[in-house]
Parts: structure tokens; sequence; C-alpha cells
């Protein structure tokens, strides 16, 4: 079993300056991950060129969300994850793949993200994601905690996207 969801947002920027002044903009990065989704810990790991305009990135990320008392019990304290990353510079895609502290095993959340122009200085984020559990009786909850997370996530960032670009004036 795996769920897979879309999620769509419009921002007000070109796709070149969102790749380069949001997407991998440090301090866009830690307002994104401390201030609005308030994780307790996020820290870039590794950022390397990979030439032709391409990057890896690996980030550790400890989330604060409340999780359901079933789940906290499989979990226990100190979760995280590492978030592994590539942007590939030839297909404008960045895909993703997720490995938690615990639970590696049984449970995975992988994606990517591309944009699609919608004028001269707007674009559409596409972010597809799928998550599989691979706990027997709980794999579908799981999954739908996940989801849940992910998608309010998503909309916080879409805001604090838009009101980032407006505050630097990376629209034009």
């Amino acid at each position: 079993m795996s769920t897979k969801f879309t999620s769509r947002h419009v921002f007000n920027i070109d796709a070149e300056s969102f790749w380069t002044k949001i997407f991998f903009d440090k301090e866009y990065n830690e307002r994104m991950y401390r201030d609005v989704l308030k994780f307790k810990n996020f820290s870039i790991l590794e950022q390397k060129d990979l030439g032709g305009g391409s990057i890896s990135r690996r980030l550790l990320i400890e989330p604060s969300a409340n999780v359901p008392g079933v789940l906290q019990k499989l979990i226990g304290d100190g979760f995280s994850y590492t978030e592994e990353g590539k942007y590939d510079a030839a297909t404008k895609r960045w895909t993703f793949r997720t490995i938690p502290s615990k639970l590696a095993d049984k449970l995975t959340v992988k994606g990517e993200y591309y944009v699609e122009p919608k004028g001269e200085k707007q674009l559409e984020r596409v972010i597809s994601c799928e998550i599989n559990c691979s706990i027997f009786g709980l794999g579908g909850t799981v999954e739908g905690f996940i989801e849940k997370q992910t998608r309010e996530s998503y909309e916080l960032v879409a805001r604090f996207t838009n009101e980032f670009i407006a505050e630097k004036k990376l629209n034009g």
C-alpha cells in the first residue's frame, strides 16, 4: 500500500529565480524550517555542485509535529529524518527521498518538485509525493498522518514563499 498526492502552488517569481533565490537560498530555508514550520532542528549536512547547474543536498530535520499515540509508541522520542535530494539542471526537477531515523526499513517518502510558467513572472510549483509504510495494520494510519502533515506544511510554506518573494523584491 502507498499514498500518492500532488500539491500545486503559484508564486510570483520566474523559474530561474525560484531555484536560485528561493529553493537553494540559505536564509529562506532557515526561516522556513525554523520560523514557519517550527521544526526543532534543521541543518544542511551537505550541498554539492554536481556540474552543469545540477546540485545535490542532504538535510537533517527534526520535526516538532504532535504524532498520534500509536505512532509515538513506534518511534519514541528523538525522531528525525534526513532528506536527500538532487536538482537536475537538464530536466529542471528536484527529486528527493527521506530517510527516517527510526523505521527506515518500513517507511519511505519520496517525490519530486518542478515548476511550470504561469506568465512572465509567475509560476506554479508542482510537488508529487509518495508515502509508503509497510507496518502491518498501521501502514494506512501512518501514511495518512504523514500526508496530512506534509500537505499542511506545503500550504504554510506556500504563503511564506510569496511573502519572502515580496519582502526581498524578487518578483521584479
